[in-house]
């Protein structure tokens, strides 16, 4: 079958000089004129200012497939993006465009890894003895890192240098930030205590960062092994080290979406890869700079991109395909950038005002409203609403009514509150408490409750170890007794083999829990909890084991609410306990809905959309939070209210409104949007036509230029799209006679 994404058909529309060129008979939306300058424009470097919604990925595939039809060969080209789901979005709006298939569309550290093969092959470098794909691949060698910088006589002392699971997600996460930084450089002429304390971390975390790259590196262009989080760096340091010893490509033109995510070592990579001649487009909204920590700034979208790129034209990306006038005006007036809308239908704001009692009522109004859309059939389904919460901790409260009213949900870039540890930790001591671990019996629920429990009291079990003592309590419940005062609560043995940190918290830990145990039966579970975290000095301990301050600050909320929700219930640790036993089965249940409400938080929902969006404890404090930085938390609130196409819910106690509603200027946004028509920018999106495509035809529906919708889970097209293409696959009440 021919490629259609190789026809073109002259569509009659002038560039900026006047000049005539051809849009792809596939392309599924009109362009608009800021989109026509962009595909026109003849600079070598442009920046692309965009808003959301505003089709920057479109866009940038409209310029990749004229600059191909004025003669740029497609073997010239690149394109990066920054995860695999972003690459395939990418080549799906290539085939709309009908560039052609040899253009290359690869993430910056599949990129990397490919210049890394090739000098190798070549003979020029080592290369890596051996890749490591995931976490679990490298954390043999972070516990190897571990334990030579504990064996350091400068070692931290107070510093816990733990062989578990989740220090070794902690380490490589630092990893990945400090190479993004280009901050593991500063290694070679700066102590670890200086860049302690400019990095704002343990001294004990950086000597870990060090040795893992002393074991790490060989020599110039030869490691021991190598992970996604090394290859772009390792690319930047050989090219420093051998210089032209080893070639880099210089495409005719690179085109960089979602621009706003870049970090110092991509865009230092993209400078690298530019010749005298190569062109560079780059895209991203500034007001969706939300992975500072990463390395993400919001000068990459302005004056550090244009230092790099000399000469570089701006241009503007305003008109947005989500959202509608009254939500474009008051996204507009909280950034105070132009934030046109390129629809029809509105996007309606509605604030919605909850007591000032216990958070809970503001979570039942949210649960009565989402329910109240289903019921009322503007909602098609669950799937068509999200909760934008802005941090996971806020997730109890609201998790807690959706069980009690059986709306199936599904966590989406954060963990039930049911799942995370330090409340598995929690849940843990109110079982030693009782002195059982009834009623919870299922082997998978034990692990983790007595897993998160040895994690806090620094436990160094060996893998048969923990599985013994989990098989043994999930068959006799009333044995954690034996596992509190036999390893939990034990300092006499393990003088040289816990850090004094974790020695000081055992003993501790043994004198709260004897006195839980004997306050058991009179105190309720919340008041147990609470004596528990005062005493155990929880806050410390969160420090101590997620050692960034923003992590430990999450934790520590986190655990707050918890015991919060604790007290709110009044009920003793048995009651709590088979509450939240019954939560977690029906939970469970609720999740294997096929269409369930999305709960996320505000970082995770960057680049995601929904129908209607519902954002709940938006009030000073909580969004924005309290000690953050006012201008990041502006970025996002501003990506979780455009990830909305027709409806955003924001609920606030009552005289207690975030500044950000008020910034947002509701009234003056409604009357704008009521005054004045939709923008005269080109036609909206068109509405989607659903196919009905079996599994073993995706992939020739996808070349035919379909479209897969994640919420919905379903291809699509667009009504300009040519039917007898997809006949098979048209629902039945499509209608006959359609072209």
């Amino acid at each position: 079958m021919a490629d259609v994404r190789d026809r073109r058909s002259v569509a009659g529309i002038m560039d900026g000089e006047g000049r005539g060129f051809t849009l792809p008979a596939m392309s599924s939306l009109l362009l608009t004129p800021e989109q026509r300058q962009i595909v026109s424009q003849a600079g070598q470097f442009l920046l692309i200012d965009a808003v959301a919604g505003s089709g920057k990925t479109t866009t940038l595939a409209q310029c990749v497939a004229y600059r191909e039809r004025q003669g740029t060969p497609a073997d010239g080209i690149l394109a990066l993006v920054f995860t695999e789901a972003a690459r395939q979005v990418f080549l799906q709006r290539l085939a709309q465009a009908g560039a052609s298939r040899s253009v290359r569309v690869a993430t910056y550290a599949e990129f990397a890894r490919g210049l890394l093969s090739d000098w190798q092959a070549q003979g020029l470098i080592d290369g890596a003895q051996d890749y490591h794909p995931d976490a679990e691949a490298m954390r043999p060698s972070v516990f190897e890192a571990i334990e030579e910088a504990a064996a350091d006589p400068q070692a931290d002392r107070e510093y816990g240098y733990d062989l578990n699971n989740l220090h070794a997600e902690i380490v490589i996460n630092q990893l990945s930030r400090l190479k993004g930084t280009l901050a593991l450089a500063r290694f070679e002429d700066a102590s670890d205590a200086e860049l302690a304390d400019e990095l704002d971390l343990p001294r004990g975390l950086l000597s870990i960062c060090r040795a893992y790259e002393r074991l790490r590196r060989i020599d110039a262009g030869h490691f021991a092994f190598q992970s996604e989080h090394d290859l772009v760096t390792d690319v930047l340091a050989i090219a420093d080290e051998l210089g032209e010893i080893v070639p880099l490509p210089c495409p005719a033109l690179v085109v960089a979406d979602e621009w706003h995510d870049a970090n110092a070592a991509q865009i230092n990579l993209l400078r690298r890869l530019t010749g005298p001649r190569t062109r560079i487009i780059a895209a991203g909204d500034k007001e969706q700079v939300v992975h500072s920590w990463n390395g993400a700034d919001p000068r990459y979208m302005g004056e550090a991109f244009e230092h790099l790129f000399p000469g570089t034209r701006r241009l503007p990306l305003t008109n947005s395909f989500r959202c509608g006038p009254t939500l474009g005006a008051c996204a507009q007036a909280l950034t105070a950038q132009v934030f046109q809308s390129g629809r029809a239908q509105d996007t309606e704001v509605e604030v919605v005002r909850y007591g000032t009692g216990p958070e809970d009522d503001c979570c039942r109004q949210v649960v009565d409203t989402i329910a109240g859309l289903v019921e009322s059939g503007a909602a098609r389904s669950l799937a068509d609403c999200a909760v934008v919460l802005r941090d996971a901790h806020q997730s109890i409260a609201l998790e807690n009514a959706l069980i009690a009213r059986d709306l199936p949900y599904a966590t989406d870039g954060c963990q039930s509150y049911l799942d995370r540890i330090e409340i598995l930790m929690l849940r843990g001591i109110l079982h030693i408490a009782r002195l059982s671990m009834a009623p919870v019996r299922d082997r998978g629920d034990v692990k983790a409750i007595l897993r998160a429990l040895g994690l806090f009291a620094g436990l160094a079990y060996t893998e048969s170890e923990w599985a013994d003592a989990e098989r043994t309590i999930a068959t006799d419940p009333d044995t954690i007794r034996y596992f509190y005062s036999g390893r939990l609560s034990r300092t006499a043995d393990a003088q040289e083999t816990v850090d004094p940190a974790t020695r000081r918290w055992r003993a501790r830990f043994a004198e709260v829990c004897d006195h839980l145990i004997a306050q058991a039966s009179s105190l309720s579970a919340g008041e147990l909890l609470a004596h528990a975290a005062a005493e155990l000095q929880l806050a410390d301990v969160t420090r101590r084991l997620f050692v960034h301050r923003l992590d430990a600050q999450a934790v520590t909320r986190s655990i707050d609410g918890f015991i919060a929700y604790a007290n709110a219930t009044g009920l003793d640790a048995a009651g709590l306990l088979a509450h939240l036993h019954q939560a977690q089965r029906r939970s469970g249940a609720l999740k294997k809905d096929r269409h369930p409400l999305v709960v996320t938080t505000a970082r995770a929902a960057k680049g995601k959309e929904w129908r209607f969006v519902h954002m709940p404890f938006v009030v000073d404090g909580e969004f924005p939070q309290a000690h953050a930085d006012p201008a990041e938390e502006r970025r996002l609130f501003y990506v979780a209210m455009t990830r909305t196409s027709e409806k955003l819910f924001l609920y606030t106690p009552q005289g207690h409104d975030s500044h950000f509603i008020r910034a947002m200027n509701l009234p003056a946004a409604r009357a704008a949007a009521r005054a004045r028509p939709a923008a005269p920018v080109a036609p909206a999106a068109p509405p989607r036509v659903y196919l009905d495509v079996p599994y073993g035809d995706k992939d020739a529906a996808k070349q035919l230029g379909a479209q897969w919708d994640n919420v919905q889970r379903k291809w699509w097209i667009s009504p300009a799209m040519p039917r007898r293409l997809f006949a098979k696959w048209l629902p039945a009440d499509d209608g006959p006679g359609r072209p």
